[in-house]
């Protein structure tokens, strides 16, 4: 038995330890907080051990190296330290490797060791959520991460010189592609890795996030070349400009940045605290309501004037007709109790429903229950927004548009409709549901403001669409909880300051956990409250109408990015076919 063999066994019996620590706490109805942190770390200390166990020096080495770039991914990843700077060389010890061989399952294997770990250290939170959603969110897309990995090394096969803007090219494909597909986890763009500090990024309102992704990656590829060859002088100057000019220029731009003249909004924000696994959801109606009708007469009272905007988190009631919501024993209440004088607006996350008509077509998310006479009704479920005008009673609803795959969706479910039947046994979730094809603002006379609910605000992209149709602001209305008090929730807000960056709109956020905040047009958090506490926030917002370049032309940086990637992968196997036919024609 070699020497790392027990170690291996040790860490393994801690993973099994912290699982059955785990199960424990949920038949308490417990949370778990960073337990799944500390299994995946086991779990890959105690596998890692084993398979190198038998390893050369240098086959260690490789194994170090790759390590090191996913621990500083994940460490300057936000949620640890503020060290988001550590993105800047996070690469370099594995582009090492990838020069160093021509294997193929070697660069493989190190890619997905460094990816595992990135995955793990930044969002072993997800599994707080469920179990095995968690899992596969971190095996996946560590998975994932290694196409355009492999596709780089490839091309540094084929055609070397272009190699490491074929890596950019590449990467930059697959952060964009992961926004618009079925399995979409963005969460891990490159360029999320600086929203803790919006005044160094001040750059995305031109080039959105995706410009930061390139910005990480061509300061790797320069440190890389530093590293290898320091005594050229023009590279460690590139290397000196790349890492100080954007910063320097994005600070001087946050620093005088002057908000286009706008009215103001005055805005209430309530965080009622309801834990979302045990309790919001099996807790009595006429409780929760009480709590809301409490903060929302104390977040009035303490403001200085008359309210334009109180709001309320995502799913704050349920059981909510779309098509008559007042309807609602809930929000029937509050329209009564809430003082239209003092008030002018209520908006509100709900989960509700909509009933179709006898001769209406259904949309994919439709379901079918029985009826009393027999039939069936069809019928969509809604994870919504509602805007309530106490004075004249008018409403506006809006329909989540971007859902947590799995969790709200079913992925590629006309390709796997074989396990419809296995999904709908399990709670019916195959139907998903119901959205709408605009990103519309809810509009009045004070504004017309963007209902952004919970993952929606990861999407820069689809997030302008509210702005190209009005929006002059963004509530973001969230139910954080899910993730316990760990980075989960940080993340969460701080990446909502890059879409007040990106569309130069004041964000106000309502969280039932996690953090109520008030964000200004250059990303700054003017105000917060935090995570497992109960209460309001009052604040005002400035309205902006001005379309920054990035509303007005998207993700261009991911286009040419993937004109680029396609060029490359058409070149590579141009060269593939001549070197073939080279070798049967000798």
């Amino acid at each position: 038995m070699r020497s790392r063999t027990p170690y291996a066994i040790a860490s393994l019996l801690v993973a099994a330890l912290l699982a059955y620590r785990m199960y424990a706490l949920t038949v308490q109805e417990e949370l778990w907080g960073y337990l799944p942190l500390f299994l995946y770390l086991a779990i890959w200390a105690g596998v890692s051990l084993l398979a190198t166990r038998r390893a050369t020096a240098e086959a260690n080495r490789r194994f170090l190296l790759s390590t090191a770039t996913g621990v500083l991914l994940g460490i300057g990843f936000p949620g640890y330290l503020p060290v988001p700077l550590l993105l800047l060389v996070a690469w370099v010890p594995l582009l090492l490797i990838q020069r160093e061989t021509t294997r193929i399952p070697t660069v493989f294997w190190h890619g997905l060791n460094a990816f595992l770990l990135y995955n793990i250290l930044a969002t072993f939170w997800v599994t707080n959520t469920a179990f095995f959603a968690g899992v596969f969110a971190v095996v996946a897309n560590s998975l994932l991460m290694c196409i355009p990995w492999l596709l780089f090394h490839w091309t540094s096969r084929m055609s070397p010189r272009v190699s490491y803007l074929a890596l950019i090219a590449f990467w930059l494909s697959f952060e964009h592609f992961h926004y618009n597909w079925s399995l979409n986890w963005p969460w891990l763009t490159l360029g999320n890795g600086f929203a803790e500090f919006p005044s160094l990024v001040q750059w995305y309102e031109v080039t959105g996030v995706l410009g930061g992704s390139a910005w990480v990656l061509a300061v790797n590829w320069l440190a890389l070349r530093v590293y290898l060859a320091p005594r050229p002088r023009r590279f460690p100057i590139y290397l000196t400009l790349a890492v100080i000019l954007p910063p320097g220029i994005s600070l001087v731009r946050y620093f005088t940045y002057t908000p286009p003249p706008g009215e103001t909004i005055r805005v209430s924000a309530i965080q009622p605290n309801f834990e979302p696994h045990y309790e919001k959801f099996t807790l009595a109606g006429e409780s929760q309501l009480d709590v809301f009708l409490r903060l929302s007469q104390a977040a009035l009272t303490a403001s200085d004037g008359p309210v334009d905007y109180l709001v309320f988190p995502e799913t704050s009631f349920s059981d909510v007709d779309e098509s008559v919501p007042l309807r609602s024993p809930a929000l029937a209440a509050l329209q009564n109790e809430l003082p239209a004088g003092k008030l002018r607006y209520l908006i509100t996350g709900y989960a509700g429903y909509y009933r179709f008509l006898a001769d209406e077509p259904y949309s994919e998310a439709v379901r079918f229950y029985p009826a009393r006479d027999g039939g069936e009704i069809a019928v969509e479920r809604l994870n919504g927004a509602l805007q309530l005008d106490l004075r004249t009673g008018d409403f506006q609803t809006y329909r989540k548009g971007v859902f947590v795959p799995g969790a709200e969706s079913f992925p590629f479910r006309k390709v796997l409709f074989f396990l419809e039947p296995l999904v709908n046994s399990l709670g019916g979730s195959v139907a998903g549901y119901g959205t709408q094809s605009d990103r519309t603002p809810l509009t009045g006379e004070q504004a017309a403001i963007a209902p952004v609910i919970c993952y929606e605000s990861v999407f820069g992209e689809y997030f302008t669409g509210y702005v190209r149709e009005g929006a002059q602001a963004a509530f973001v209305m969230t139910n954080d909880g899910w993730w316990d008090n760990t980075a989960g929730h940080r993340q969460h807000l701080w990446i909502a300051s890059l879409r007040a960056i990106e569309t130069r709109r004041p964000i106000m956020r309502s969280a039932n956990m996690g953090a109520c905040a008030f964000i200004d047009q250059r990303g700054h958090i003017d105000g917060r409250t935090y995570y497992d506490e109960r209460g309001y926030l009052n604040g005002t917002l400035r309205l902006n109408d001005a379309i920054t370049p990035y509303v007005r032309f998207g993700d261009l940086t991911a286009r040419v990015a993937m004109l680029l990637a396609v060029m490359a992968v058409l070149s590579n196997l141009s060269r593939t076919l001549r070197r073939r036919a080279g070798a049967l024609q000798d």
